[in-house]
């Protein structure tokens, strides 16, 4: 791989390459990444992985004697403002009586921190509040007028970016950086990543995903009260500012008029059955939590409160300009922003090749409009303007072949490679034949049959003294999570854990230390490493086939029906495959581990379909009754059969 990465650096290639688990893949494009002379940047789907690369495969990388220099970047967010920080010692506001305790640590570690990145804190709850106050966001800074610019964190790591040979980001911020800096109306200026010349995704499979999520626009009620409120707050320091006051005090006004009927009028098609998703009235905050499309006319009725909105948004920014204050400009910039987004959804100006959508989520409602895909944007803000692009993941591969992945992305079409491209698959080096199982029940009721959660806990019930617990059991959907847990918590002699009743990072760590059963959605499905024998089974209640009331899924399906194309085989069912392939890869970390994955939708074995799925896993024992799960975990059983063959 390590070759094939080199050589497409060096040629100025796309490379698409699929790496099994075990393969030492990060090692494979860092070395040579590292020796180019290229600046390459290295995008990862999280923020784990980037840890993982700066705690263990960069000292690796310099022990074997190349000297290249790696900068790691994070989002604005996640780094501390000392400006901010001053500000908030001056008056602090906390939520919760709990974060005031929180607080003396965070101001302990702001005394010593070299780099300022929240992530030192690691006992750090994920969702505090005030943490927003102090973070070193875009919106807030004031860049080389601020007094702590020389020992600012953010620009101190921008510094570094642009001295480096290699550059570790995330996805988010590597498309955020991409849509800033190529948008017609974005402030290139503000882009947080230096020119590169080679780009390496790595967990290439969320690329698509994260893509669309950056290069669209999203609209909240939250978005449009901050601003107010934070223009009213600095506002407060202008006196001869009255007029720009009032306005301030109108969008506010504006913004929760326009929501409010947004609320309304949007008609709603729910996500998730086990989910509420009722929007509430009575201003802009919304009940419960779910998404719906917004079909052609469903804003319609807030369309003169959007008009009103959009004068408030306009006029505010007038009053903000020209003051020579930078904190006034910065929120002047702010309402150019937002008016831009905004713009999107007004109804005469529709665009065929977005999606709007809505979502309620945290008592606000999101309005968001996004591609349909991401094809042509890729082409045209990342292809066009670089030579080599790596994609890699253990989870590219739909049946062995490359082709969904590369037309997805836009790299291929049904004629073949649009690009110098170069694609492959290396297996995983681990035994599966001999360390792992994939079990599919003989008898198990269709998944939209009401007796299917009754036999999914029955199958638990069979499966898990089987391996004393030590089990994650994965679904697609959190009724169907919360309705086995409820059948099952009570009568489990492990350790139960519920996705939900705490934080993810505390749930691995008890799962960690006796053993466990961890009853999760798909956020458990890509990203969690559990090495040993503390995770010997991984149970899948269905086949994860994208629920097709998701806004951006429908309007995809939609795309391919309209070109002639079968949707189901040539987006929903690969796109399936993959997530299953993710889920699978829960189990296997290690050359030492064994383990068992159960699936338990019938599909697998009674559609022909269902042969995609077990070709897209690799080849291991297939069981077909809990007896024979039972045999091989004692030692007992003699190979059943091999998937793939």
């Amino acid at each position: 791989m390590a070759a094939q990465v080199e050589h497409a650096l060096a040629r100025g290639r796309a490379l698409v390459v699929e790496a099994g688990t075990g393969t030492g893949k990060t090692l494979a494009y860092l070395l040579p990444a590292a020796r180019s002379g290229l600046k390459t940047v290295v995008s990862t789907a999280t923020k784990t992985l980037q840890e993982q690369l700066a705690e263990k495969d960069v000292p690796l990388l310099r022990a074997l004697g190349v000297d290249a220099k790696v900068a790691f970047l994070k989002g604005r967010q996640n780094y501390l403002c000392l400006l901010r920080f001053e500000q908030f010692l001056r008056n602090p506001t906390f939520a919760v009586r709990e974060e005031a305790a929180v607080f003396d640590a965070i101001a302990a570690w702001a005394e010593t921190t070299q780099t300022g990145d929240r992530a030192e804190l690691s006992e750090l709850p994920e969702n505090l509040a005030s943490w927003r106050d102090l973070s070193a966001t875009a919106d807030q800074c004031i860049g080389a007028k601020c007094a702590h610019y020389d020992r600012c964190f953010v620009f101190r790591m921008r510094q570094e970016a642009a001295e480096a040979d290699v550059i570790v980001v995330n996805h988010h911020l590597f498309f955020a950086d991409l849509a800033l800096r190529t948008s017609s109306a974005g402030d290139t200026g503000a882009a947080v990543l230096p020119k590169y010349d080679a780009v390496v995704f790595d967990e290439a499979h969320a690329v698509e995903e994260v893509a669309t999520e950056h290069f669209g626009a999203q609209l909240s009620s939250f978005r449009v009260g901050e601003l107010a409120r934070d223009a009213l707050k600095s506002l407060q320091d202008h006196p001869d500012r009255v007029e720009a006051l009032g306005l301030a005090t109108r969008l506010l006004r504006e913004g929760r008029d326009f929501f409010e009927v947004a609320a309304e009028a949007a008609p709603e098609r729910q996500t998730d059955p086990g989910r509420s998703s009722r929007k509430g009235g009575g201003g802009p905050a919304v009940q419960g939590e779910g998404r719906w499309a917004l079909l052609p006319g469903a804003l319609r009725p807030a369309e003169a409160e959007r008009q009103k909105l959009t004068e408030a948004i306009r006029a505010l920014g007038a009053a903000l300009s020209g003051t020579g204050d930078e904190q006034l400009a910065l929120l002047e910039r702010r309402c150019l922003g937002l008016n831009a987004d905004l713009e999107l959804f007004s109804e005469t100006k529709r665009r065929p090749d977005l999606i709007h959508w809505a979502e309620s989520r945290g008592g606000h409602l999101f309005l968001h409009a996004s591609p349909i895909d991401v094809k042509g944007l890729l082409q045209d803000k990342l292809y066009d303007r670089i030579g080599p692009v790596v994609f890699t993941s253990a989870t590219l591969a739909v049946g062995g072949q490359l082709e969904y992945f590369a037309q997805r992305i836009g790299l291929s079409d049904d004629s073949g490679p649009l690009f110098p491209l170069e694609t492959h698959v290396l297996a995983s080096p681990f035994d599966y034949q001999s360390n792992a199982a994939l079990y599919l029940p003989r008898e198990m009721p269709d998944p939209q049959d009401p007796a299917f959660v009754e036999a999914v806990a029955g199958e638990l019930r069979a499966l898990l003294p089987i391996t004393s617990g030590r089990a994650f059991v994965l679904f697609t959907s959190l009724r169907n999570m919360r309705a086995v847990h409820g059948l099952l918590a009570d009568e489990l002699p492990w350790q139960v854990l519920l996705q939900g009743d705490a934080p993810k990072g505390q749930l691995l760590k008890r799962f960690r230390e006796k053993p466990s059963v961890l009853f999760a959605s798909q956020s458990f499905w890509e990203g969690v490493d559990v090495p040993g024998e503390a995770l010997s089974l991984v149970v899948i209640d269905k086949l994860p086939f994208a629920s097709p009331a998701e806004p951006i899924v429908a309007a995809r399906i939609d795309r391919l029906r309209a070109e002639g194309q079968d949707p189901f085989y040539r987006y929903q069912l690969p796109q399936a495959a993959l997530a299953l392939k993710q889920g699978f890869g829960r189990l296997i970390r290690s050359a030492t581990d064994r383990g068992i994955v159960a699936v338990l939708d019938a599909r697998m074995t009674r559609k022909g379909y269902g042969r995609v799925f077990i070709d897209s896993l690799p080849p291991c024992r297939m069981l077909r009754t809990a007896e024979e799960v039972a045999e091989l975990w004692s030692g007992r059983a003699a190979c059943k059969g091999v998937t793939g063959a």
